[in-house]
């Protein structure tokens, strides 16, 4: 099977509640509002991507539980391929409780990985070698290694949401084209919190681009030949629960698409943005047609703009843009 985009990662079921404000340690709260949904950054993302009309495939892993259940019925309901997954090898499948703060919609995450096992998950060189994208969250830092070989020998390239820092994290840089990472990781990596000193030190580690947000202090992106910042988008924000996991399903959207960076990072911040007008992380998220009037009615004027540049794959014919 071709695809546009293979994505290894961490996949879990989220317990996602709406509480009136994050609690003070024991002291009771009122739940208001509360649901079960499929999380994980990388899925989230291959999810958007699949809204935008590209066609994903997952590698992940989950255990022959409920939760497991869930996360299968969910893969097929989004039409993404999990054939190449340690499906059913873990011995629990992963879960987080999320809860989320009905005043400004940011939220706090307790999450349990099985990424013992996705190390040992097996990999289908023939899929990677005809995959564009290769999208990673860290998450085993081995078998990421192993699929960014194979996909950059032919050409591909390879994306990394990086969360926070991770074991292995220096060396799976080497290997990727494409970061996006937020605040806090520069922060924790880097012990800074220059958004532009970080990107920069990052782009000396082997990554071409690298993207950086900061919630709703907005965004930049940098290559070799520059750095653009935008503010955020001005949205009521109910959730902020897979904000950043959309905002890499529009940076690679925009790389699919063949677009300079200096307009694939309005694109990624207007589907963060427009996510986070609805609760959850599969429902609320936007459909292109929502992303892009959202960038007519509020987009904000860039600072220190600059004409940047990355070659990436050609987009195939028939493809949105």
């Amino acid at each position: 099977m071709r695809v546009d985009v293979v994505g290894i990662g961490t996949v879990v079921v989220d317990h996602l509640v709406v509480l009136p404000g994050t609690p003070d340690r024991d002291t009771k709260t009122t739940v208001i509002e509360d649901c079960f949904q499929v999380g994980g950054p990388v899925p989230t993302a291959l999810a958007a991507l699949r809204r935008y009309g590209w066609r994903c495939s997952f590698i992940g892993a989950w255990a022959d539980d409920p939760l497991g259940h869930m996360i299968e019925s969910d893969l097929q309901r989004e039409d993404i391929d999990y054939g190449m997954s340690a499906a059913r090898k873990a011995a629990r499948t992963g879960f987080a409780h999320v809860w989320v703060d009905q005043r400004t919609g940011s939220r706090t995450i307790a999450c349990h990985r099985p990424c013992d096992v996705l190390g040992q998950a097996p990999l289908d060189e023939v899929v990677l070698r005809q995959a564009r994208v290769l999208h990673l969250d860290g998450w085993s830092v081995s078998t990421a290694i192993k699929a960014a070989r194979i996909v950059r020998q032919q050409g591909g390239t390879v994306v990394l949401d990086t969360g926070s820092p991770k074991p292995g994290m220096t060396e799976l840089l080497r290997h990727v084209d494409v970061v996006n990472c937020p605040r806090r990781f520069i922060n924790q990596f880097f012990e800074t919190d220059d958004l532009r000193r970080g990107t920069a030190q990052l782009l000396t580690m082997g990554p071409r681009m690298v993207t950086a947000t900061s919630g709703d202090t907005g965004a930049l992106i940098a290559t070799a030949e520059g750095t653009q910042s935008l503010p955020a988008f001005e949205v009521d924000a109910v959730d902020t629960t897979g904000a950043g996991d959309t905002f890499c399903g529009g940076l690679i959207h925009g790389l699919l698409s063949g677009w300079t960076p200096d307009r694939i990072l309005p694109f990624a911040m207007a589907a963060a943005a427009a996510k986070c007008r609805r609760i959850g992380n599969r429902d609320a998220l936007p459909t292109l047609v929502e992303v892009h009037e959202l960038m007519a009615v509020r987009m904000p004027a860039p600072q220190a703009p600059r004409q940047l540049r990355l070659v990436v794959p050609e987009a195939r014919p028939g493809r949105p843009a």
